[in-house]
């Protein structure tokens, strides 16, 4: 079987790739170990948050806030040409709570990467900031991709060997490419010895319902964050833990993640209706995206760490300028 471009990894990042590629007529076939956006992009709460995340300049600084303001457009045409699958996307805001010194520095240095906020009493403001559901994006990237014609999906498949040229899967069968992507989250690197490493950072995350528009903006203090859908829809997160690929739901973890959900929103339900986790696509330093060095046309796209759903309208047009240039 022969294609223009194997994504290899079907979350919204490889599937903005696969869109902006297939926009561009190249014939390109995303292969994922699971199904596809299951697993950070399915677990993300889909915070576009760059005031929260973005400490001072640097590439990838910029890029942020950059990949925020595409977002609207980036939304708004993925709608249409889904055939008008909905996406939940707001900008909501963001509260940041803490330390007021510290996030009144944090906001002089934001403000030079044209990060916009305003200094409140307790807190900081920001009022760009917004709320996507990934799992929306991801739904819609793949009936866009499916509508082009040209992106062949394939699914519960493990890859076993990248090459120049060539992409192997389990059974011993070999996709023959031009270019291969590598954009797998935090399995990215396993079959790429020369890459920088991807690891997973383990976070619990909880649910809960409410009246539509109960929560406001986004609020935030530290590592934990409460935000709202528009269907009413809360979800509260997230702890940062460095455990491998432990899939475990604990009990104690959930336990106090509410409490402290609670305590900052006393009028949420008693207890939350869902508790899951998802692996962040760690890395050490900035995101991986650029050409491997260890084979020719080969790209790599993941690292993206609590920013990745932030990062894909950017990282897709990064990636797509590399493999048509």
């Amino acid at each position: 079987m022969k294609t223009d471009v194997v994504v290899v990894g079907g979350g919204i990042i490889g599937c903005s790739i696969a869109w902006r590629l297939a926009q561009q007529k190249l014939r390109v076939t995303v292969v994922d170990q699971g199904k596809i956006g299951g697993e950070s992009s399915w677990a993300g709460a889909g915070m576009l948050a760059p005031g929260g995340e973005i400490f001072g300049d640097g590439t990838w600084a910029r890029r942020g806030v950059e990949s925020l303001r595409l977002y609207p457009a980036f939304c708004e045409e993925l709608t249409e040409a889904s055939g008008g699958m909905a996406i939940d996307f707001k900008v909501t805001g963001a509260r940041e709570f803490g330390e007021m010194a510290t996030l009144r520095e944090r906001a002089e240095a934001q403000a030079t990467v044209g990060i916009a906020s305003v200094v409140e009493h307790d807190h900081v403001l920001y009022p760009d900031d917004a709320v996507v559901n990934p799992r929306d994006v991801v739904a819609a990237l793949r009936e866009a991709c499916t509508r082009l014609e040209c992106v062949t999906f394939v699914e519960d498949v493990a890859v076993t060997e990248i090459a120049t040229g060539a992409v192997s899967v389990q059974d011993a069968a070999t996709l023959e490419c031009d270019w291969v992507v590598v954009s797998a989250g935090a399995w990215s690197s396993r079959l790429l010895p020369e890459a920088p490493a991807a690891f997973p950072v383990k976070g619990h995350l909880i649910g809960y319902w409410m009246e539509p528009g109960a929560i406001g903006p986004i609020y935030r203090k530290g590592h934990h964050y409460v935000l709202q859908r528009q269907s009413g829809y809360v979800l509260a997160g997230a702890t940062t833990e460095h455990v491998g690929f432990d899939r475990t739901v604990d009990p104690h973890t959930v336990e106090a993640l509410h409490k402290e959900t609670k305590a900052a929103f006393p009028d949420l339900p008693d207890w939350p209706i869902d508790s899951w986790i998802g692996f962040r696509p760690g890395s050490h330093g900035d995101p991986v995206v650029g050409p491997y060095a260890g084979a020719e046309r080969v790209y790599l796209a993941y690292g993206h760490y609590r920013n990745g759903i932030l990062n894909a309208p950017v990282t897709a047009r990064m990636v797509c300028e590399a493999v048509t240039s």
